[in-house]
């Protein structure tokens, strides 16, 4: 198996193991070229703590939008992953070289489309639930960016974060010379899954701000847990990120045109080799 720190491709990647942040691969390639890079579904992470700190999170979605055919369907379901929604709409679809989210661009999401096909209860990864949980924000706040803004990015000192960076901003993979054209997931209706760009910088502060000592759960509500491990990743089109945290280090990486998830197996490899060099110190 090859190892995923030296094979070819372009990312960036900085650890943390005391206060301050180390880089591991500085800005190269289209990193050095431009300054804003996707965050995919790590865009969940704060939505989800924008909708526990500011909605009543066992109310029923229905509430908010009372056109949801499931009436016992919670807020918390959303945020969880258990309402039972399926991960996309199943007239979306996409690949390399189909945008699933194009069509969804300028068309508000429809509430009465979000039926469920399992039971609720069931973890089930859904994109569709967190376009639904951005909805249930714009009913509550008038715009689900803007309170995610001002309850968490301005918290964790972010500043560059936005759903629809100009065209020269954003951090472009290539194919055979060309750029992959990024998903258009920040203008659509399905932004709140997966739209935030910002820099590499602030994506370390939000993971500051998530992982900060004695801030309680809130904070990485919408995040994964497993042994003594917790991390948020986001894919999209040609680009993946990662925030782990684990035996005393975090990693955040970010990957360009690279194989689906390589930024975890990086992440990986990076707190593997911390952890290593700590034992022989």
């Amino acid at each position: 198996m090859r190892d995923p720190l030296t094979s070819s491709g372009d990312w960036r990647a900085s650890v943390r193991t005391t206060e301050s942040w180390r880089a591991v691969r500085e800005a190269r390639g289209p990193y050095a070229a431009a300054p804003l890079l996707e965050w995919g579904s790590i865009t969940k992470g704060v939505v989800g703590t924008t909708a526990w700190l500011t909605l009543e999170v066992d109310r029923s979605v229905a509430h908010y939008l009372p056109q949801v055919p499931d009436t016992e369907m919670t807020v918390a379901d959303l945020v969880h992953h258990t309402s039972g929604l399926p991960r996309m709409p199943v007239t979306m679809g996409g690949n390399l070289f189909v945008d699933p989210y194009r069509r969804a661009v300028g068309v508000p999401l429809d509430p009465a489309s979000a039926v469920p096909v399992t039971p609720r209860g069931q973890f089930v990864y859904s994109n569709l639930g967190y376009a639904l949980l951005g909805s249930v924000l714009d009913e509550a706040h008038g715009d689900w960016f803007a309170a995610a803004r001002h309850h968490v990015l301005e918290p964790a000192g972010i500043v560059s974060a936005t759903l629809v960076p100009a065209p020269t901003e954003r951090v472009m993979p290539t194919f055979f010379g060309r750029p992959i054209k990024p998903w258009a997931l920040g203008e659509s209706s399905f932004a709140a899954a997966g739209g935030i760009w910002s820099t590499f910088d602030d994506l370390c502060r939000y993971a500051d701000w998530a992982l900060e000592p004695d801030a309680g759960p809130t904070r990485t509500v919408s995040w994964q847990r497993e042994g003594g491990s917790t991390w948020i990743n986001g894919e999209v089109r040609a680009a993946g990120a990662v925030i782990v945290d684990a035996a005393g280090v975090t990693a955040v990486v970010h990957t360009l045109a690279k194989a689906p998830y390589a930024a975890d197996r990086i992440a990986t490899a990076l707190i593997e080799q911390e952890v290593r060099r700590s034992r022989d110190d």
